[in-house]
């Protein structure tokens, strides 16, 4: 199997690169151990409170001035959650710790510590070690650090680091990378790359948005208590609210503008509740929006309203009651309106009820 090397200008870090991906993304993981394949894919619902207080197995600190931007509060929840096997790690933040856990073995291999002020998280002080050995150089063990947040946390394209001398051997780097990243790992280095602080803030599905996707508003109340705020923005971009649209009522939708949320809550790509319900297939959460003062021709950043969404994903109970809380059907954006969708989509009743 060829594992080439992509020279410094032939990629955007600037470094000679190995490319992995002809292996990390044609392997699988196997165990013959069920505990271990069971413990791979057992994350769906952790919150990862129960990792807080466990000491990672190999006793030594390294410290560390690795930063990056927050969005106000970098609050307690999953900052990654594998969802196969091919993802080695699950990685949380509680009580002031960045932890990552070995999701085949469920046991914390990295707790680090980190400090919030201003608009950044630092990293000051990394325990552990990744690969479970004693001699991994403490660089190395900083940059892994660096991967996985921003690899797996951020979703940024970086190369993973590798341990000085294994570069020799590529298909030999290329397994190694497998096993210590699985399928998160397309490329490999063990040259320094230029560290600059992400631009995409450092954020979790925070502990306020896993209750109120299940429905818990003591757990909710709790961590608004606690200052979390109402309209915090989670890894996938939404705020609470969009999140309660997973609970088969409309109660925690009540609860959260009770406690401050704005009905008119965006994501990170300008979508209100509103748009969500319209795309997702939600009309008792829709109806409620509306009722209690949602705007129906609310536009995201592209110009789009939730009657666009509605039509294009052939809603037509959605459409009907976008329109009679008066949802605009003439809306344009990008050159379609909601009938336009309706028609290129070939959903026949709905373009009729827009007037087509």
């Amino acid at each position: 199997m060829d594992i080439p090397w992509i020279p410094a200008d032939g990629n955007p870090w600037k470094v000679p690169v190995l490319d992995v991906s002809p292996l990390t993304q044609g392997m699988l993981s196997t165990s013959q151990d069920p505990t271990c394949a069971a413990n791979a894919v057992s994350y769906g619902r952790d919150d990862g409170t129960g990792f807080v207080g466990e000491e990672p197995p190999l006793p030594r600190s390294i410290p560390s001035s690795l930063r990056y931007r927050r969005d106000r509060l970098l609050a307690d929840g999953a900052l990654f959650i594998p969802s196969q096997m091919e993802h080695k790690w699950a990685i949380y933040h509680h009580d002031g710790e960045i932890l990552f856990v070995r999701s085949w073995m469920r046991l914390v291999y990295v707790a680090a510590q980190v400090e919030q002020e201003g608009e950044e998280v630092t990293v000051t002080k990394i325990d552990g070690s990744f690969a479970g050995d004693r001699e991994e150089d403490p660089a190395l063990t900083v940059r892994i650090l660096d991967f996985l947040l921003r690899s797996h946390s951020l979703g940024m394209p970086w190369p993973a680091p590798l341990p000085e001398g294994l570069e020799k051997d590529p298909q030999a780097a290329a397994t190694w990378c497998f096993a210590l990243f699985g399928k998160m790992a397309h490329f490999a280095t063990p040259h320094r790359v230029e560290l600059d602080t992400p631009v995409k803030p450092l954020r979790s599905h925070s502990l306020l948005h896993i209750a109120v996707a299940q429905g818990d508003v003591a757990a909710a109340d709790a961590q608004l208590g606690a200052g979390v705020p109402v309209d915090l923005l989670a890894a996938d971009g939404l705020p609470p609210l969009h999140w309660a649209f997973a609970c088969p009522d409309t109660s925690m939708l009540q609860f959260l503008v009770s406690r401050g949320s704005s009905l008119e809550a965006r994501s990170d790509s300008g979508a209100t509740a509103v748009m969500i319900a319209s795309q997702g297939a939600a009309p008792k959460h829709l109806e409620w929006l509306l009722v209690h003062g949602a705007n129906p021709n609310a536009r995201d950043e592209r110009g789009f309203t939730a009657l666009h969404r509605a039509a294009e994903m052939g809603h037509l109970a959605l459409v009907g009651i976008l329109l009679a809380h008066g949802a605009d059907p003439r809306a344009e954006a990008e050159g379609h309106t909601p009938l336009s969708f309706a028609k290129t989509r070939g959903h026949a009743e709905i373009a009729q009820l827009l007037g087509g």
